[in-house]
C-alpha cells in the first residue's frame, strides 16, 4: 500500500518545473506585443519604429508573429524596420516563417526584399534554404537579360545559411544555370548568377572551384565529413 501511494505521488508530480526564465521571457514578449499594438494604432512613426525594435529584442514566437503583418504595412520604412527586427531573432522558426511570408507582399520592393533576405540569413533557420532556392529558380528563367528584384539577395542569403542543404542547393542551382546558359561566357543574368552562386559556396565551405561540375565532385567526396549545420564531424 505504501508503494502504491508513493507511485501515485510520483505520477502526479510534473516531470520538470516550469522554467522561470522562459516564463519571464513570455511575459516580456506579451508586454512588447501590447506596446506594439498600441503604437501601431497611433500616428507617431517614431513610436512605431521603436516598438518594432523592442519586439525584435525579445526572441519569442509571440513577438515574431506580431511583427509579421508589418511586412505588408503601407509604410516601406516600417516594413524595413520589421524585417530588421525579425533578423535579430536568431534561429527562431516563427521569425523565419514571418520573413518567408513577407516575400510575396514585397515582390516589387527591392529594398525591402534585400532586408528580408538579409534577415533570413541572420536568423539562419534551415527552412529558409528551400525558400531561397525556389525563389531563385522560379524567377531566374523569366528574364535572362535583366535583373529581377530579390534574385541576387536570395543567392547571397544562401551563402549565410550555414547548412549542408545550402551547399547542395547552390550546386544544383549552378548546374541548372550553366545548362540553361548554354556555352559558358554569356553576359546575361544567368552568367552573373553563376559568379554569385560560386561566391556563396566559397563563403559556406572555404573551398574555391570555377565550375558547378568541380563543386559537385568535391561535395560528393566531402559532404559526409560535415554535420547538418556544416560543422565538421
Amino acid at each position: 500500500m505504501k508503494h502504491l501511494i508513493l507511485l501515485t505521488a510520483l505520477l502526479a508530480t510534473p516531470a520538470f518545473a516550469e522554467d522561470p526564465e522562459a516564463k519571464a521571457r513570455e511575459a516580456d514578449a506579451k508586454a512588447k506585443v501590447e506596446a506594439l499594438k498600441t503604437a501601431m494604432k497611433g500616428k507617431d512613426d517614431g513610436a512605431k519604429t521603436s516598438a518594432i525594435a523592442d519586439c525584435g529584442a525579445v526572441n519569442h514566437a509571440l513577438t515574431a508573429i506580431a511583427l509579421a503583418p508589418i511586412l505588408g504595412d503601407p509604410s516601406d520604412d516600417l516594413r524595413l524596420a520589421a524585417a530588421k527586427a525579425l533578423g535579430d531573432m536568431k534561429s527562431l522558426p516563427e521569425a523565419a516563417k514571418a520573413l518567408h511570408g513577407g516575400l510575396k507582399a514585397n515582390e516589387s520592393k527591392a529594398s525591402v526584399l534585400q532586408a528580408i533576405f538579409a534577415s533570413m540569413g541572420d536568423v539562419n533557420h534551415p527552412a529558409s534554404v528551400a525558400v531561397c532556392r525556389d525563389y531563385v529558380n522560379d524567377r531566374i528563367a523569366k528574364r535572362d537579360s535583366a535583373e529581377q528584384p530579390g534574385i541576387n539577395e536570395a543567392i547571397s542569403c544562401l551563402g549565410k545559411l550555414k547548412w549542408k542543404a545550402s551547399v547542395t542547393a547552390l550546386i544544383e542551382m549552378a548546374k541548372r544555370n550553366e545548362v540553361a546558359n548554354g556555352a559558358r561566357g554569356g553576359k546575361g543574368l544567368r552568367a552573373k548568377s553563376d559568379i554569385r552562386m560560386f561566391k556563396a559556396l566559397v563563403q559556406l565551405t572555404g573551398e574555391s572551384f570555377e565550375s558547378s561540375e568541380a563543386w559537385d565532385d568535391w561535395w560528393k567526396k566531402n559532404a559526409g565529413k560535415f554535420n547538418d549545420d556544416l560543422t565538421a564531424k
